[in-house]
């Protein structure tokens, strides 16, 4: 059986702050202990204009 859990309001920051710094994916996933299409799909849902925005992502449940 597969399990999620959502990501906390932490790793959004975290996602936030390394893809500001313009690491890359694969390097954001291994800080946060999740897989790199997790961090991937946050990405792309929620990184507007080639920014994800942790605040935004949080709102939208994304």
């Amino acid at each position: 059986m597969c399990h999620y859990t959502h990501l906390s309001p932490q790793e959004r920051d975290c996602i936030a702050t390394l893809h500001a710094e313009g690491r890359p994916i694969g390097y954001i996933a291994a800080e946060i202990g999740r897989d790199s299409s997790s961090v991937c799909h946050k990405l792309k849902r929620n990184g507007r204009h080639g920014r994800f925005r942790a605040c935004t992502a949080q709102k939208e449940g994304g």
